[in-house]
């Protein structure tokens, strides 16, 4: 089922979209950011002129505070109060892709097209670290590590995915997603298109980290140990994945430039721990292992998982930029794509 309404606030494409109990914001191009009610009705609404509105995340702790990133600066509103800023931090020295806070909003992680992260103390409300010299190109989304205070995820444009502890400016772990085992190289998609790294996504329980891949696959690690290791790739998606969110500890969604929403779940992979890549597929540092024995066949094991993982398909009507699924009565999902317009679908979740 779809929902209308979200009209009116946009006069562009909308590129990123946030939700939290009644506070549904998105933000967009020609830098509109605006705040509507779960009927779809805008609420207050703030341009940054000459600029797009990349990024928007609602507090989850703080009551009614909103974080935009609007070219290089992370701004912060009161919700329903839109006209002025409570503060800007320019910290970036390029446009920011994503923007993050850890679990008890200490920190806000901004990546941006430099491929740096800038770590902001909201506290103290100044820079605490970069983090840079790793990525060699746009670094395009960053996330916190569940349960691991100084730790986070980066990925990028370079294809690389990197994992820090950002309060020691220390790379623990970098993965190539060019290196990994591409088990459908009969597939024209996969052999022509880069494995740029759009979006990451790890599980409340600090379980999974799962990468959504310009080739169209979804790279899944377990994330429970002190480094990264590749499970498996699921594919689905016949053109780039550009979102993934986690909806429960082993379930998430993943929405693409197909107009293709899926929904998987990884709990289904435990009744073939056979089938998992083992320990040792990929070194520390993303350097592969000379002694590796990749698992016999590999396209049947990730075929496996894709067929046994993939609980349903939703067909959206334009290229996804951004999404973000919520409950409310029934599992739904809120999505921005190429109009001017939000939707929200429901989604089928037994």
């Amino acid at each position: 089922m779809e929902l209308g309404g979200f009209q009116g606030g946009h006069q562009g494409s909308v590129l990123c979209v946030d939700v939290f109990e009644d506070i549904i914001v998105s933000g967009g191009e020609n830098g509109d950011l605006c705040q509507w009610n779960n009927d779809g009705h805008l609420i207050c609404k703030y341009t940054e002129e000459s600029t797009d509105c990349t990024s928007v995340l609602i507090s989850q702790l703080k009551k009614d505070v909103i974080y935009a990133a609007f070219n290089d600066t992370v701004k912060i509103f009161n919700a329903g109060e839109l006209t002025l800023p409570l503060d800007a931090f320019s910290f970036n020295s390029d446009e920011i892709n994503q923007i993050a806070v850890d679990e008890k909003e200490k920190y806000l992680a901004a990546s941006d097209d430099a491929g740096e992260i800038k770590v902001i103390d909201l506290g103290e409300k100044k820079l605490y670290k970069t983090l840079k010299n790793k990525h060699t190109n746009i670094c395009a989304s960053v996330c916190f590590r569940p349960k691991k205070p100084w730790e986070l995820f980066s990925g990028g444009l370079d294809s690389k995915l990197i994992h820090w502890d950002f309060s020691r400016h220390k790379c623990l772990n970098m993965f190539d997603m060019n290196e990994l085992n591409n088990p459908f190289e009969t597939t024209d998609l996969y052999m022509v298109s880069p494995p740029f790294v759009h979006h990451l996504s790890a599980s409340s329980d600090g379980k999974y980290l799962v990468a959504a891949l310009e080739n169209g696959l979804i790279a899944v690690f377990d994330s429970t140990r002190k480094h990264l290791r590749e499970l498996f790739s699921l594919h689905t998606h016949t053109q780039g994945v550009s979102q993934v969110h986690f909806i429960t500890e082993d379930k998430f969604v993943s929405g693409g430039n197909d107009c293709c929403i899926a929904l998987w779940d990884l709990s289904k992979s435990h009744d073939h721990p056979d089938l998992v890549l083992p320990a040792n597929a990929h070194a520390v540092n993303g350097t592969s292992s000379e002694n590796s024995i990749a698992p016999d066949p590999l396209e049947t094991k990730n075929q496996t998982m894709t067929d046994i993982c993939l609980m349903n398909k939703i067909e959206h009507t334009g290229k996804i930029n951004w999404m973000k699924p919520f409950y409310k009565e029934h599992w739904k999902i809120i999505i921005g794509d190429e109009s001017d317009k939000l939707t929200i679908k429901t989604l089928d979740i037994l």
